[in-house]
């Protein structure tokens, strides 16, 4: 069956998708978790149980795992978010001050993986897994995220 859209007109439509999104777009610093990396230096190190057999434990290294992506951020106005999707089965309390970001296919990637995002000094937590929205095919990828209080 054949769609409504040729696919020169699906190509300038994600081109101009695009185009927005590289426009409109900022930096974000997305975190994972920190990699643990074991700096042993005993022979007898048991890695099961963290010690050595005189009960010694051995140094732990963390190394902050972060990327940078561009991605569109809008901030929430909670008294419209909540009335505007009120026929929706995702019911979330959303605080002040918290943001959507809509990222692309490698942005995705990373975050379902990450716990924090940076995006202008201020720190947020997680609160959704990725939407994907697009009108030709899944482009772009919609997460809320809220304030974390420090």
């Amino acid at each position: 069956m054949a769609g409504y859209l040729s696919p020169s007109q699906i190509s300038k439509i994600e081109s101009i998708n695009n185009t927005l999104h590289d426009t409109f777009s900022q930096n974000i610093t997305v975190y994972k978790n920190a990699k643990k990396t074991l700096i042993a230096y005993d022979p007898k190190y048991n890695s099961i149980y963290g010690r050595t057999d005189s009960g010694k434990k051995d140094n732990l290294d963390f190394t902050m795992v972060s990327e940078t992506f561009d991605a569109r951020v809008y901030y929430i106005k909670t008294e419209e978010e909540l009335l505007a999707n009120e026929n929706s089965q995702v019911k979330i309390i959303i605080p002040d001050g918290s943001i959507k970001v809509v990222v692309k296919k490698d942005g995705f990637n990373f975050i379902q993986e990450a716990r924090r995002v940076e995006f202008d000094g201020k720190l947020f937590s997680i609160k959704t897994d990725g939407r994907p929205i697009g009108l030709t095919g899944n482009l772009f990828y919609i997460f809320y995220l809220t304030p974390i209080d420090e």
